[in-house]
C-alpha cells in the first residue's frame, strides 16, 4: 500500500474542509480522491477511507457539539472561583501581566488565564516556578471573543480547534500549591520543567540572540519578535523560522550525526531517539510544525524497528492523520500550511532541478501567504535561495553556538548575537527596498484552485511548464486586479475598542481616506515592571483589514482632536502606509504633544489645519476657528457615499452641535456617528431632533471604564425612534455600496440590505 496513505490523509483532509465551514469545496475534494482511488482498484485504501471518513466525520460532529454544550457569553463576564492545573512553562510574560493555559480541576477542561503581577516579588516569584502548579483563583468568567473585524484573527475559532472556549481574568490568586504527580504523568512533567529551564534560559540571552534561541529551541514568540524578524515576516521566510518545524529535522540530523560519528551503535540510539521524541515535542513547544516533523520521523524510525519501510511521501501522511485527528482545524491555520504544504513539497519535488524545486515551494506557499498575511516581496524567491542554505549551516548553528556558551564565555554569545543581529537588519533593509507586493486576500476558492494548478504544473514535462506557468502568473494578475479596482465601495467603522477609526473607500479606490487611527490610553506603570515593546492594537484591526484589500496608501487621514484613543495608533499607519497628507482641526498643527508620533513615518506627510470652509473632500462641519484640539474642538465631518448621507462627529460635545445646528438649521443626514462614544456630554435632543438620521453608529469599548454609550443618549436615540448600531456588541460595521445602492454588513450579526 505503499503511497496509498496518501489519499486516506487527503480524505480526512476534505473531512475536515467541510467541517471548517467550506462543505462545497470539501465534497469536491472527496468527490476527486475517491474517484482516484476508484480507478486504482486497490479495495484496502477504499475500505480504510470510508473507515477514516466516517470516524473524521464523527470526531468533527461530536467535537462542534460538545464546543457548543461549554461555550458561554463573549460579553457578560461571571465572577467564578475555580482551581486550574497547569505547567509552568506555560506561563507567558508580558511586562507584568501573564497568561498561561490551565485545565479546571473539576472537569479537566482547558482555558485560558490572564492576570496580572501586583509587585515585583509576586512576579519574580511566577518566573521562578518550575513545577507543575495547581491555583485556587477568584476571576471573571467569559467567552473567548470571536474576530470583531472582518479578516481579522479568529481567536475564537484558534482556541476551539484546541478545545478552549473560555477565558478566566485572574482578580485574586487564594492558594498557590505544587501539583501532584500521578505516575503516569512523571515523564511529561520532567519534560515541561526542564522545557521551563530552558525558557527561562533563553530569556537572559542578550539581544537578538535571545528572540533566535526562543524560537527555535522551546518553541516561544519573544516579545520583541514582531520587531526583530519584521523583514523575515515580509520577505516571506517565516517558514525558516519554526513555523514549518523545519528546525526540528535539523536538529534531529545533528542528533543522528553526532550518534554516527560518536561509534554509538544504531539499534541503541534509534530506540533512544523514537522514545525520546516525544518528551522532544514537548520541549520544542508542540506547535503544528514541530508535531509534523516529530510524527514524521518517528514514523520512519518505527517502521525501521520492525522492519518495514516507510516511505517520506507515507510518514507525511501519517503525520497529517494524526495532526488532524488532534486539530481538526489544523488547514485553516497559516503555520500548518506552510509546515505541512511545504514538507509535502520537498518530498514530492525532491527530484526535480534546484531552480524548478524552489519555484515549485514558491508557488505552493505563495497562496497561504496571501491569504494569511496579504503580501508578498519581489525579492522573497531570492531571499529564499540565499538563506535557505544558510539556515542549518549558518543561522541555527549561530543560535546554538551562542546559547551553549553564554554563561561560560559571554564574548561568544555576545558575537553570536551580534551577527544574528545584523542578520536580521541586513532583512529589514532589504524588506524596505521596492517590490513589497500589497496584493490583498484572494478569495479563497482562488487559493485552493491556486494550490492545484501548481501541483499540476509540475506534472507536465518541462517543456510544457512554461506555457502552464504563464497561464498560472495570468491567474494571479486577474485576482490582483480584481482586488485593487473594486466595484465597490465603503464606509467602515472599525471596532478598535475605546476609540475611533473609520475608513471611506470609494469604487476602484479612486480615493481612500480615513477617519482617525484608535489608539489606547496610556496609564503611568510602577518602576518595577519590565518594559515591553511599543505595539498598536491597528496592526490587528483597521491596518490588517487595509492589507487584507490590497491598500499601501492614504491620501487623506483625518485627525479629529488629540486624544490617544482617536490618533495614539498614527505612528502604525505612518510606518505601515504611505500617507499622502494629515487633516487636522485648525490649532492642532502647532500642538507640540502630538507631533512626536510623526517621527517614525517612513514617508514624508504633509499636515493641513482645516476648519470649516476648508475645501477638503469632505464637508467640515465644525471647528469654526484655530483652538486647542480638544473634544470641544473636534473635527466634525460630513460626506456623501452610495446614495446616503454620512456624519462623523468625533468628541464633539453638545455645545459644538448647538453651533452646527445654529448655523445650519435645515441640516439632516441619514448616518450619524455619535460624538464621543455615545457619551451624555454629546448627542443631545435637540441635535439629534434636528438631525433626523436613519441610523446612529456608536463605536466604544466593551465593558469600557467611562459607560459608555451613557443610559442618557441611548434614551434620547429611543425617545426619537433612531436605531444604534454598537461596535461593543456588532464588532466591524460596514455599508458596502455601488453607484447609489449598498447594503449594511457588522461582523458579529451578518448582512441587512438598506
Amino acid at each position: 500500500m505503499a503511497n496509498h496513505w496518501l489519499f486516506v490523509a487527503f480524505i480526512a483532509a476534505a473531512v475536515s474542509v467541510i467541517g471548517g465551514g467550506h462543505p462545497m469545496a470539501g465534497s469536491l475534494l472527496l468527490v476527486v480522491i475517491f474517484s482516484r482511488v476508484l480507478t486504482l482498484r486497490h479495495r484496502p485504501t477504499l475500505v480504510i477511507g470510508l473507515v477514516v471518513m466516517m470516524a473524521f466525520g464523527g470526531l468533527l460532529v461530536w467535537r462542534q457539539q460538545d464546543t457548543q454544550r461549554r461555550q458561554v457569553s463573549m460579553f457578560q463576564p461571571t465572577v467564578v472561583t475555580l482551581t486550574v492545573n497547569f505547567q509552568p512553562d506555560e506561563l507567558v510574560f508580558r511586562g507584568a501581566s501573564y497568561y498561561f493555559i490551565g485545565k479546571n480541576a473539576q472537569n479537566g477542561e482547558a482555558l485560558t488565564v490572564s492576570g496580572w503581577a501586583r509587585s515585583a516579588a509576586e512576579l519574580r516569584q511566577l518566573k521562578q516556578l518550575r513545577r507543575a502548579q495547581t491555583w485556587q483563583i477568584k476571576g471573571q468568567q467569559i467567552g473567548i471573543m470571536a474576530a470583531t473585524n472582518f479578516n481579522q484573527f479568529d481567536a475564537a475559532r484558534y482556541w476551539a480547534n484546541r478545545g478552549v472556549t473560555k477565558s478566566v481574568k485572574v482578580d485574586q490568586v487564594l492558594q498557590r500549591r505544587h501539583q501532584k504527580v500521578a505516575l503516569g504523568h512523571w515523564a511529561s512533567q520532567w519534560w515541561h520543567r526542564q522545557r521551563t529551564r530552558l525558557i527561562r534560559y533563553c530569556d537572559r540571552l542578550p539581544g537578538a540572540l535571545r528572540v533566535y534561541a526562543l524560537g527555535l529551541l522551546p518553541g516561544v514568540r519573544a516579545a520583541e519578535a514582531t520587531q526583530e524578524l519584521q523583514g523575515m515576516r515580509q520577505l516571506g521566510l517565516l517558514h525558516l523560522f519554526s513555523i514549518s518545524g523545519l528546525h526540528v529535522a535539523l536538529i534531529l540530523t545533528v542528533v543522528e550525526w553526532l550518534c554516527v560519528q560518536l561509534r554509538l551503535q544504531r539499534e541503541h540510539w534509534e530506540w533512544g531517539l523514537l522514545l525520546g521524541l516525544p518528551g522532544y515535542f514537548i520541549l520544542a513547544g508542540g506547535g503544528s510544525g514541530v508535531l509534523r516533523a516529530c510524527l514524521m520521523r518517528g514514523i520512519q524510525l518505527g517502521g525501521r524497528k520492525v522492519s518495514v519501510t516507510i516511505s517520506a511521501l507515507d510518514a507525511w501522511s501519517g503525520a497529517l492523520l494524526v495532526g488532524l485527528w488532534l486539530n481538526p482545524g489544523m488547514l485553516f491555520e497559516l503555520g500548518s500550511q506552510l509546515s505541512y504544504g511545504l514538507s509535502l513539497g520537498l518530498v514530492l519535488l525532491a527530484r526535480e532541478s534546484g531552480a524548478w524545486r524552489q519555484l515549485g515551494l514558491t508557488l505552493l506557499g505563495l497562496p497561504s501567504l496571501l491569504n494569511g498575511i496579504f503580501q508578498w516581496h519581489l525579492l522573497t524567491v531570492l531571499a529564499n535561495v540565499v538563506l535557505v542554505p544558510l539556515f542549518p549551516i549558518v543561522m541555527l548553528p549561530l543560535t546554538l553556538i551562542g546559547a551553549v556558551s553564554w554563561p561560560w564565555v559571554p564574548m561568544v554569545g555576545q558575537w553570536c548575537a551580534g551577527l544574528l543581529g545584523g542578520l536580521d537588519a541586513m532583512l529589514n533593509r532589504l524588506a524596505e527596498l521596492p517590490g513589497n507586493v500589497s496584493f490583498g486576500k484572494p478569495w479563497w476558492w482562488v487559493c485552493w484552485l491556486w494550490v492545484a494548478l501548481s501541483w499540476w504544473l509540475f506534472s507536465r514535462p518541462v517543456r510544457q511548464r512554461r506555457h502552464w506557468l504563464i497561464g498560472l502568473l495570468v491567474s494571479y494578475g486577474v485576482m490582483y486586479g480584481l482586488i485593487h479596482l473594486p466595484l465597490h465601495g465603503e464606509v467602515a467603522y472599525f471596532d478598535v475598542g475605546q476609540g475611533d477609526s473609520i475608513l471611506l473607500r470609494e469604487p476602484f479606490n479612486r480615493r481612500i481616506a480615513m477617519i482617525d487611527t484608535g489608539g489606547r490610553l496610556a496609564f503611568p506603570l510602577p518602576k518595577w515592571v519590565p518594559p515591553t515593546p511599543t505595539t498598536y492594537s491597528a496592526s490587528r484591526t483597521s491596518l490588517n483589514y487595509l492589507r487584507s484589500l490590497g491598500i499601501d496608501h492614504v491620501d487623506d487621514l483625518y485627525l479629529t482632536h488629540h486624544d490617544a484613543d482617536h490618533i495614539g495608533d498614527l505612528p502604525a499607519f505612518l510606518h505601515e502606509l504611505r500617507v499622502k497628507r494629515l487633516l487636522v482641526p485648525a490649532g492642532m498643527e502647532r500642538e507640540p504633544g502630538w507631533r512626536h508620533l510623526l517621527a517614525d513615518s517612513r514617508y514624508p506627510v504633509a499636515v493641513q489645519p482645516i476648519q470649516v470652509g476648508s475645501a477638503v473632500p469632505l464637508v467640515v462641519r465644525h471647528p469654526y476657528e484655530a483652538a486647542p484640539a480638544e473634544n470641544a474642538n473636534s473635527l466634525a465631518l460630513q460626506g456623501d457615499f452610495g446614495g446616503l448621507n454620512f456624519l462623523f462627529m468625533g468628541d464633539l460635545d453638545q455645545a459644538g452641535e448647538q453651533k452646527i445646528i445654529t448655523e445650519h438649521p435645515q441640516l439632516r443626514t441619514d448616518v450619524l456617528k455619535l460624538g464621543h462614544h455615545g457619551s451624555k456630554t454629546a448627542s443631545a435632543p435637540a441635535f439629534i431632533a434636528q438631525l433626523r438620521p436613519r441610523w446612529a453608529i456608536i463605536s466604544a469599548g466593551r465593558r469600557n471604564r467611562y459607560g459608555h454609550p451613557h443610559a442618557e443618549t441611548l434614551a434620547t436615540l429611543r425617545s426619537t425612534q433612531v436605531p444604534a448600531v454598537s461596535t461593543q456588541t456588532s464588532g466591524m460595521i460596514r455599508y458596502v455600496y455601488t453607484g447609489t445602492h449598498g447594503f449594511w454588513q457588522t461582523k458579529i450579526k451578518g448582512a441587512q440590505d438598506s
